[in-house]
């Protein structure tokens, strides 16, 4: 009987991506050869506790194919970067296969940005960041904002009862033709402490007294304060009209501009309804970037900025969970070092949102919700907090480089 011959057994030839010319999808070889240097840093951002690694790898896989055919529609291989204009026209054709494919591909190019942008391997400016990140943000759907139309005459029927309406036309109508102000628009001695007259805040001012070490949102009856700045109420406030453009300097004075503060006056129309949600936008913007910029407070910041994302969505929070310091019966073990630090925090995260619910822009009852006629407001003033914290972590990695 012939015996038969062994089989030749084939060399080893690893891993196709590392074969020059071993893929036939044009770019693909290229794009895993780029990524090859994040390989380990890459699975850890991708893995999640409790997930599979196999999970993990295939998570990857996606990425890889999606950042290839990015390759394709580019033209050129570049995994430090992405292009927002090739984005939308890659994930445009994803939509043809369901929304879903569409915002879980989004949602991985997302998570990919954040690594590049975390270990500072983004290839582009900051703005280049902000638009991209943006841009994935809203395809894959993570805004949990619900921001219903409303007709102008529904909205302004909202907002001309809200505290914060009030309170600017206060302000501006103190203003009058004019109040003297800094060429930078800010207000001092006298004139300042007539200003927070105007919103029912009687401060003294003392250029030469000591700063507080934590302005009081309304200091009280009598306090003595140095500068606009200790009297978070009245620059929050003055800031907005600024920031709407609603004030402008004209030397020596800060003057309205008439046809917007007729607006912010005026209770019908669409002007009025754009001033006014303005004026919020610039509000909520304010007050979390202020208390981002204070030392210890970013925490605080986030998470109200968390809290209040999610009073603007379909299911908003509970304020006796949202507020509640949890006990050891509510966390792991392993987790309960963190009881110590969230009795500090809570509190403070109660206090900023009180400050909201002070000017209308929050309402705390059994739940936690924003006004429907805000929500676009908050949407677009999340963004700017957003886009502040990524111009000083920018900055950060700037001055470490």
């Amino acid at each position: 009987m012939a015996s038969r011959k062994p089989a030749k057994k084939k060399p080893a030839q690893g891993h196709p991506a590392r074969r020059s010319g071993a893929s036939n999808v044009p770019f693909e070889s290229e794009v895993r050869q780029a990524l090859q240097p994040f390989k380990s840093s890459l699975f850890r951002h991708f893995h999640e506790e409790g997930q599979a690694a196999s999970e993990t790898r295939a998570a990857l896989e996606g990425l890889t194919t999606l950042l290839t055919v990015h390759a394709q529609l580019r033209k050129s291989v570049d995994v430090k970067t992405l292009d927002p204009s090739i984005l939308g026209e890659q994930l445009g054709h994803l939509t043809s296969l369901g929304k879903e494919v569409s915002e879980a591909s989004a949602a991985i190019l997302k998570h990919y940005l954040t690594f590049l942008g975390t270990t500072a391997n983004f290839g582009g400016s900051v703005d280049d960041f902000k638009q991209t990140f943006e841009f994935l943000s809203r395809m894959a759907g993570d805004s949990p904002i619900v921001a219903p139309y409303l007709e102008d005459e529904e909205a302004n029927g909202i907002l001309e009862s809200m505290p914060f309406v009030f309170a600017a036309r206060e302000l501006i109508s103190w203003v009058g033709d004019g109040k003297p102000t800094t060429p930078a628009g800010v207000l001092t001695g006298a004139t300042l402490q007539d200003a927070a007259g105007a919103l029912g805040l009687f401060v003294k001012v003392d250029e030469s007294a000591e700063v507080p070490q934590e302005s009081e949102w309304e200091p009280e009856d009598g306090t003595v304060v140095p500068s606009l700045a200790d009297i978070p109420r009245l620059s929050a406030y003055w800031d907005a009209l600024i920031g709407t453009a609603m004030l402008r300097y004209q030397a020596p004075n800060a003057t309205p501009t008439e046809s917007l503060s007729d607006a912010l006056l005026a209770s019908s129309g669409q002007g009025a309804r754009l001033v006014k949600e303005l004026i919020a936008e610039v509000l909520y913007s304010h007050i979390l970037i202020n208390t981002l910029q204070k030392p210890g407070k970013a925490q605080i910041a986030e998470m109200v900025a968390g809290v209040l994302s999610n009073a603007a969505s379909s299911t908003p929070p509970r304020t006796e969970f949202a507020l509640q310091v949890p006990s050891e019966d509510d966390l792991p073990a392993e987790q309960h070092h963190l009881i110590a630090g969230l009795e500090e925090v809570v509190p403070q995260v109660e206090s900023l949102l009180r400050v909201f619910e002070r000017e209308g822009l929050v309402e705390i009852n059994e739940e936690i919700t924003v006004p429907v006629a805000l929500r676009s407001s908050l949407e677009r003033a999340l963004t700017k907090v957003s886009d502040h914290v990524l111009n000083d972590s920018q900055q950060d990695t700037d001055s470490d480089a």
